[in-house]
């Protein structure tokens, strides 16, 4: 392990423990999700990537970052904002507010910044921090957007192998 992990969960846990970032619970996230469950899924993929890639990452400016990289603290669907103007500038909605709750560095307001990229074209990562938030989000945000896909894909799936099988097809998917 090139990284401590229980300095990462710890200022995690630190977060997680105050009221303001509990807040995030209200507010919806991609298909089912809520930000608050979100932020954690990229704080999580976050550590995971910086070990997998084996980078020797601010673990507390990390932590602090997954967590309020969508601090923006509204509901999307309420604001009549569409998707991509939402893309473009919540970050920077979720730096002021972060900063006036929690405040933060030049470098956390960066990779804050540049988890959009690259819709937020000219905000790149510039720290191993930043790409790792960048990559992480992207990541989760796929995957909370193909879970209700792949549970339909699923069902299908499981209805026609039963006509099949109802039909006398072979159950061992040579026919399938």
């Amino acid at each position: 392990m090139v990284n401590d992990k229980e300095l990462y969960y710890n200022e995690l846990n630190r977060l997680l423990a105050d009221p303001k970032v509990q807040r995030l619970r209200e507010f919806p996230q991609h298909h089912g999700s809520n930000t608050l469950r979100h932020c954690i899924a990229v704080a999580k993929r976050s550590f995971e990537l910086a070990e997998i890639f084996g980078w020797d990452i601010d673990e507390a400016e990390l932590a602090r970052c997954a967590i309020l990289h969508d601090y923006y603290l509204y509901k999307i669907k309420e604001t009549g904002l569409s998707a991509y103007r939402h893309g473009t500038s919540h970050p920077e909605v979720a730096i002021k507010n972060a900063r006036k709750d929690f405040g933060l560095t030049e470098k956390e307001m960066s990779v804050i910044r540049s988890h959009m990229w690259p819709l937020t074209l000219l905000h790149p990562p510039r720290s191993l921090e930043a790409a790792l938030l960048c990559l992480a989000d992207k990541d989760i945000a796929i995957k909370e957007f193909a879970a209700p896909e792949i549970k339909k894909a699923a069902g299908l799936a499981r209805k026609l192998r039963g006509k099949k099988a109802a039909d006398g097809i072979s159950k061992n998917g040579d026919d399938l």
